[in-house]
C-alpha cells in the first residue's frame, strides 16, 4: 500500500513540475514578444498611422477616413454617398534588410442610392468595358477589373431596400 501512495505523489509532482515548466516557458515567451515589438499609434486629421516594428521589420499602416476611390480608378456612382464607416488604408511592410517591395495599397468605401441595382451595375459595365462579373447570387453581384497591376473590385447587393455598393481598389506601391 505504501509504494502504491508514493507511486501516486511521484505522479503528482512529476505532472506539477512539468505544468510549471510549461508555465515558465509561455512566461518567457510572452517577455520577450513584449519587449520586442513595438506599436506607435499616431491620430490626425484624415485618420490613424500605426506603426508595429517587429525583428522581422515594420508594418505602417496608414488609415484614411476621408479617401476618395476615384482618385485611383474607381468612380463613384452618380448620387450614393458614403456611409460613415467608408475609408482605405495604405499597408506597407518593410523588412528588417530594409526592402520595401512588399506593399500593399488598399483604398475602399461603401456607398448607397436609391437607384436599382440593375441601374448600377450597368454604370460601371460602361465605366470599365473588360469588366467581369466575378459572382451573381442572392441579389448580390461582385464585379472586378485588372489593370496595371491594380485589382478594382466592385461589390453591388440591395438591401434595406437600398442598393449598397462597396468598392476597392488594391495594388502594390509601383502601381499606385
Amino acid at each position: 500500500m505504501r509504494t502504491l501512495l508514493s507511486r501516486r505523489g511521484g505522479i503528482i509532482s512529476g505532472l506539477l513540475f512539468a505544468g510549471l515548466i510549461v508555465f515558465l516557458a509561455v512566461a518567457v515567451a510572452g517577455i520577450f514578444v513584449t519587449r520586442s515589438i513595438h506599436i506607435r499609434k499616431i491620430d490626425g486629421t484624415n485618420g490613424t498611422d500605426v506603426a508595429i516594428e517587429t525583428p522581422g521589420g515594420r508594418l505602417n499602416i496608414r488609415a484614411r477616413d476621408r479617401m476618395n476611390p476615384a482618385v485611383v480608378g474607381v468612380p463613384v456612382y452618380p448620387g450614393a454617398y458614403r456611409t460613415k464607416d467608408g475609408g482605405g488604408a495604405n499597408f506597407e511592410w518593410s523588412s528588417s534588410d530594409g526592402a520595401t517591395d512588399k506593399s500593399l495599397y488598399v483604398v475602399g468605401g461603401e456607398y448607397r442610392t436609391k437607384d436599382k441595382v440593375s441601374d448600377v451595375v450597368e454604370y460601371y459595365r460602361k465605366q470599365f468595358p473588360s469588366l467581369m462579373i466575378v459572382s451573381e447570387k442572392d441579389r448580390s453581384t461582385r464585379l472586378e477589373y485588372k489593370e496595371g497591376g491594380i485589382t478594382r473590385i466592385i461589390s453591388i447587393r440591395e438591401r434595406d431596400g437600398e442598393t449598397r455598393i462597396g468598392v476597392a481598389s488594391i495594388g502594390g506601391r509601383e502601381s499606385n
